[in-house]
Parts: structure tokens; C-alpha cells; sequence
């Protein structure tokens, strides 16, 4: 009887003698192995002894054997091996480091950057002051509310597949900021250090430099969604008053074109969020034939379009005030470039109506899409 064998290609390279990495190839019996950590363990003791890889509890919990297995971050006690090799096809499974973290030897990469990032950002609970003399109390709701970013290991796989991290060195890294949300959502962690951290999100940690590829989320193994968390501690810098930063400005830009004309305006945003001149970038776009809105067009059915955003901004965010004064602006720039009938008049939607807020809002959807 023929035993099926899968072919792994590993990453090897030791500093003390390999001049730079290379890969070795070896032979692992299919039924030796439940999970890829087991086929490593295989090359160890039956192999090559000299193969080094990072691990402790075999069961996805400390995080310590995350690696690349055909370019994507997994935890190797986690991954089958037999499906894995089913989906090879045939093919070497190539086995490597994380990405953006040093190798140490073979496998084996350095923690020390990204837990020197959780320093820097300050991810920890500071006792409000004064400290009570009781014990705190924690409702079970407060708890569900951050029990997803609690369950982040530092296994650091989000950090290995993050694009901003490959572009920008100072970006801390979605795990990062999954912690700085999850002590933020902490009644217990006081109020001054929670507005601390999320600057230092945004001052050293770079916060804005997430491009929302979502590829954190596609590889977390405990299901955390850093991106998520990212967006969330973005909107509370706004809340907490941190409007002069560039991502706060962009934001804010967003609020205010999208209730002025149901679009966002990429041609004004350098100028609004970076004080940058927009004219050369249109020269640009002109001299390549391409017809320019330094405007958008406003959207059929604006007015009840705004009726509805100011409806969801009352209930669901009202730190990101529109600002009215700049709309007016936006809204004569329009008609100008339009002939547009745009209504500026904010009419009193903050009163106090006899229907509920559901009944208004799904009211005003129907007549936005047009329903009867």
C-alpha cells in the first residue's frame, strides 16, 4: 500500500551561517499529520532536527505558531493538514515567516516591534480616579460590547497580511488598534488616558493609513475584525473632539459634500483635508480628455435625501455635525455649475414629532426610493 505523501516547501535561514534565505523541500506522509503544526513537528523528529518553528499550546490560544502557508497568515495548530493538501493539488505547500516581522531563525520571527507598538499606544486600563473603594461593576452588556476585541492572542497574523503596514513603517498595525477600541469601550479606564490613546492612535500609531482591505479580518483566527475596530476608534476621535487631523478633516469632508449633493468630491478634498492646490490635478485630468465636475452633480430626490441623513446623523452620530455654513457654499458652487433648484433652508428636524424615530425613518426611505 502506497502512502500519499505532500511535498513542503519551507523557508529556511539561519543568521549565524546562511548568507541570505532559502528553501528546502521534504516529504510528509499525509496520514502523520492532523494539522500542519503535527507535518512540522514530522520534519523535525524524523527530518531534518534543525528546523525551527515557534510553539506552546497546540490549540489555538497563545497564538505562537502564526505563519505564512501559501502567502496567507495562519496558525499552523489550526490549519488541517489533509485539506490543506487537497487544495494543493499536487503543488508544494510553501511554508514562511510572517511578513514585516525579522526572522530570528527559520520560522521563528521577532515579537518585539509590534509589543513595543502596544507600549507605545498605551493599551492598558487606568484606574479612574479617585479609585473607588468597591470593587468595579461591569454589566454583562458592557462586556459583550468588547468581547470580540478581548479575544485578540497577538498572534500577530493581521500584522503580516496588512497592507498599510507594507507602505507605511510607523503604522502600528490592526491588532494594535483593536486593543486601543477595546480599552476605550472599558467603563472602568479613565476618561483623560482613553482620549490619550486614541490620539496616540492617530499622533503615533497612524491610524489614518488603514486602507479597509479587510484583509485582517480574513485571516484573524479568533474572529476579532480589526477593521471594524479601526473604523470605530476613528469615529470616536471625532467625538472626542480631535477635528484637526487630517483623517478627522476627511471625515468630516464625507459628512458634509454627501449631504450637499448625495456624492463625495475627490477634486475638493485635497485642498479641504491637506491644503493642497486641487488645479494641477484637474489640469491633469483635462488635459487627458476627461470631463471635470469640480462639483458633483447633486443626486434626483436631494432634498429627501438630506431629510433622511439628518434623521440617521440625530440618532446615530452626532459628533459628525454637518457643517451648514460650509454646505450653503457647497450648495451655490452647484447651482452655478447647474443652474441646480437646490433648497438650502434646514427646516426643524430636531422637534419632537408624535411618530417614532423608525416610523420617520423608514417613512422618509420610502419616499426617497419612491415607494408608495
Amino acid at each position: 500500500m502506497t502512502v500519499e505523501k505532500a511535498v513542503l516547501k519551507v523557508y529556511r535561514y539561519n543568521p549565524e551561517k546562511d548568507e541570505k534565505p532559502y528553501y528546502r523541500e521534504y516529504e510528509v506522509p499525509v496520514d502523520q499529520a492532523q494539522t500542519l503544526l503535527d507535518a512540522l513537528f514530522y520534519i523535525q523528529e524524523n527530518l531534518d532536527p534543525s528546523l525551527s518553528f515557534r510553539f506552546f499550546c497546540r490549540a489555538a490560544v497563545c497564538g505562537s505558531c502564526a505563519m505564512k502557508v501559501n502567502g496567507i497568515s495562519r496558525l499552523a495548530c489550526k490549519t488541517p493538514f489533509k485539506p490543506l493538501v487537497e487544495r494543493s493539488k499536487g503543488k508544494p505547500i510553501t511554508v514562511e515567516p510572517l511578513n514585516f516581522l525579522a526572522p530570528i531563525k527559520d520560522l521563528v520571527v521577532d515579537h518585539d516591534k509590534p509589543f513595543e507598538s502596544l507600549k507605545n499606544l498605551e493599551t492598558w486600563l487606568e484606574p479612574k480616579k479617585p479609585v473607588p473603594e468597591k470593587e468595579y461593576r461591569v454589566s454583562p452588556e458592557e462586556v459583550k460590547s468588547y468581547e470580540r476585541p478581548t479575544n485578540c492572542i497577538l498572534c500577530f497574523a493581521c500584522y503580516g497580511s496588512c497592507e498599510a503596514v507594507m507602505d507605511d513603517p510607523k503604522y502600528a498595525g490592526p491588532y494594535a488598534f483593536s486593543r486601543v477600541y477595546r480599552y476605550v469601550l472599558d467603563s472602568r479606564n479613565d476618561e483623560e488616558h482613553k482620549k490619550e490613546m486614541v490620539k496616540r492612535a492617530m499622533e503615533v500609531g497612524d491610524i489614518w493609513g488603514c486602507v479597509q482591505c479587510q484583509k485582517c479580518i480574513y485571516v484573524c483566527p479568533k474572529g476579532v475584525r480589526p477593521a471594524e475596530d479601526i473604523q470605530n476608534v476613528r469615529g470616536i476621535a471625532a467625538e472626542y473632539g480631535f477635528k484637526e487631523y487630517p483623517g478627522v478633516k476627511k471625515l468630516q469632508h464625507f459628512v458634509d459634500w454627501v449631504y450637499a449633493t448625495g456624492q463625495i468630491n475627490r477634486l475638493a478634498l485635497p485642498e479641504e483635508v491637506y491644503g493642497v492646490d486641487p488645479t494641477p490635478l484637474i489640469n491633469k485630468f483635462k488635459e487627458r480628455g476627461a470631463e471635470v465636475w469640480e462639483v458633483p452633480k447633486p443626486l434626483p430626490g436631494l432634498i429627501e435625501f438630506r431629510d433622511l441623513i439628518l434623521e440617521v446623523m440625530k440618532e446615530k452620530k452626532p459628533h459628525l455635525d454637518i457643517d451648514f455654513h460650509h454646505v450653503r457654499k457647497i450648495d451655490k458652487k452647484v447651482e452655478e455649475v447647474f443652474n441646480a433648484d437646490v433648497c438650502t433652508k434646514i427646516t426643524q428636524h430636531f422637534e419632537e414629532k408624535k411618530e417614532d424615530f423608525f416610523t420617520r425613518f423608514w417613512k422618509k426611505v420610502s419616499q426617497f426610493l419612491g415607494a408608495s
